[in-house]
């Protein structure tokens, strides 16, 4: 009898500490490291992150936001400046998601569910998984990551096995690659440029509404500390912070993503079409990275 007693209570201990595991929402960000290079990190080919210069970095960025149910898609990409010279022998690319409970410091105390390395300088080499915890809710599929010598990208797939809201990136509607997609979307563009000239951040803010409500969730934060956040006010009570470019007039390039329900456009390589530079500064420039989805014919900003 008391050995099944044990038995039970052992089994209802381990009962309550899965239910308890499987309660825990984990946060996510997307971390990556060069030596030199250029580099770009996009998840579900949206583009995070953009540096054209060569440098050193070591950065990790949220990414909670950009991840679904099940399977999902990093695309790093690292490049030699100019792109026609040969990686070197030293080049290293990392690439690793982290995970880290509600109120915990991100920076101190996220842990690495895998980690991905190259030194695409090698002859020969592979991309090699490193530091994989079992134990994460992120999962790679090692057999199935990619190096493209072409377009200097790395593919790195993976699972989520944690229960994830349905993202406004998932719900748009399908796009089509049109010149009827991109005028559309470029007057969606100007109608937001006016409110740039106009300075009314709170129009900006309310024609952001569903990507402060989305950022807030992933976050864990009040909505309006993330409106506060996502404010235009510091740029446009400085005149030095905000010098707004002219709205471009030639046809822009049409980019799409996740599965092509995201949608922007871009100028000039990579530029955004709304941008501003800052006084005194022939070199400092901040592009305006809108997201769009469509839904009933109607342009919303989803990040």
């Amino acid at each position: 009898m008391k050995t099944l007693v044990a038995l039970l209570l052992s089994f209802l201990v381990m009962m309550e500490t899965q239910a308890m595991a499987q309660e825990t929402q984990y946060q996510f960000g997307v971390r990556w490291s060069v030596n030199g290079v250029a580099s770009s990190v996009d998840m579900q080919e949206i583009m995070l992150n953009f540096s054209g210069v060569p440098g050193h970095q070591n950065t990790m960025l949220p990414a909670s936001q950009y991840i679904r149910n099940g399977r999902n898609e990093i695309q790093f990409y690292a490049w030699p400046v100019p792109s026609d010279k040969p990686f070197e022998e030293q080049h290293e690319l990392r690439l690793s998601m982290e995970y880290w409970e509600q109120g915990e410091n991100p920076n101190t105390e996220a842990k690495t569910a895998f980690e991905v390395v190259i030194q695409p300088g090698l002859e020969g080499f592979k991309p090699e998984v490193v530091n994989v915890d079992d134990q994460a809710p992120l999962n790679v599929v090692a057999s199935s990551i990619r190096w493209d010598d072409d377009y200097f990208r790395l593919e790195v797939p993976f699972y989520n096995r944690q229960p994830m809201p349905t993202w406004c990136w998932e719900e748009g509607d399908v796009l089509r690659d049109s010149n009827a997609t991109r005028d559309s979307l470029a007057r969606e563009y100007r109608r937001l440029y006016t409110l740039f000239e106009a300075q009314d951040n709170d129009a900006l803010m309310d024609a952001s509404k569903t990507m402060i409500e989305e950022l807030a969730l992933a976050s864990g934060e009040p909505e309006d500390y993330v409106r506060q956040r996502a404010s235009f006010s510091m740029f446009f009570d400085n005149p030095n912070l905000f010098q707004l470019d002219p709205f471009p007039e030639e046809p822009m390039t049409l980019n799409l993503a996740a599965d092509n329900r995201v949608a922007w456009l871009t100028r000039e390589g990579v530029a955004a079409p709304i941008r501003f530079g800052h006084a005194g500064s022939d070199e400092q420039v901040s592009n305006v990275r809108l997201y769009f989805i469509q839904r009933d014919g109607q342009w919303e900003i989803c990040r």
